[in-house]
């Protein structure tokens, strides 16, 4: 394990699966409204696919730690969840994908961690990239174009979408990328879905609330606060842009095992579709 004075990195990472993802609540405005009226009518005309991460990490002392199997579960159980709320909303979905572990973090990122790969496991450094899915039999060329396509979800991206307020935003993938995801999917209109989230240890815990109560003469006990979010972009593979966004805290049994195999929560689909 590294040293407690490299904390301040390897906390900022659990922060960036967290904090950077949240966004937050806005109001729908009339010309918002009508846009998505708009796309929901698109969506009627043709199927659509999803594609699903899940990233739960353990902040710790030293490396925090990749989830494995809780992402993995995660990521399956959000999958079956949104192709359920669309299917009640008369969609087709005609393939749903969840290739990777965390695919939505960077190489740099996930190399700089330890994972768990199964609940009870002992931590060990992850050199893998990406991190495959349980369920991935897929091609390293497929995989390939599915890493591009969350790749292009960065953290600059993210805030542009969430600042957008329910205009498209250009998505940025190149042509052939495009093409190839259209091809994959048998259709230009994907879901996105992830599922990421951050708890501290018992013992990062521990260590944080005695180094906070020594620094304030034992007046106060701190820690770091456990979050876990859901984020649906709908992705147009046809104008390049991500047409509706939203990003939720929910509840849910995600950090535990085992994982809950339905992830539902109110709203799930608003205001795409309004409740």
């Amino acid at each position: 394990m590294i040293q407690f004075s490299t904390k301040t990195a390897t906390l900022s990472l659990a922060l960036a699966v967290t904090t950077l993802f949240s966004g937050c609540a806005t109001t729908t405005s009339p010309e918002a409204r009508s846009a998505y009226d708009q796309t929901q009518q698109s969506l009627k005309s043709k199927p659509v696919s999803i594609v699903s991460d899940g990233c739960l990490i353990r902040v710790e002392m030293g490396k925090n730690d990749i989830l494995y199997e809780q992402s993995n579960l995660s990521s399956l159980a959000m999958m079956a969840t949104v192709e359920e709320a669309l299917s009640e909303k008369s969609l087709k979905v005609s393939r749903t994908t969840a290739p990777f572990v965390c695919g939505v973090l960077s190489k740099e990122a996930l190399t700089n961690m330890d994972i768990l790969v199964t609940a009870n496991a002992k931590d060990e450094l992850n050199v893998a990239y990406p991190v495959l899915s349980s369920t991935n039999n897929l091609s390293q060329a497929t995989n390939q174009n599915y890493l591009t396509l969350l790749e292009a979800f960065s953290q600059d991206k993210r805030k542009e979408i969430n600042k957008a307020n329910g205009k498209s935003v250009d998505l940025g993938l190149d042509n052939i990328t495009l093409e190839t995801l259209r091809k994959i999917e048998g259709t230009d209109k994907v879901f996105v879905s992830m599922v990421t989230g951050s708890k501290p240890s018992f013992g990062y815990s521990m260590a944080i609330g005695v180094t906070t109560a020594v620094a304030t003469g034992g007046t106060g006990f701190a820690t770091p606060q456990q979050g876990q979010f859901h984020h649906l972009y709908l992705v147009d593979l046809t104008t390049n842009t991500v047409d509706w966004a939203k990003s939720t805290a929910f509840t849910g049994q995600v950090f535990k095992m085992p994982v809950n195999e339905r992830l539902a929560y109110k709203g799930m689909l608003a205001p795409l579709y309004a409740e």
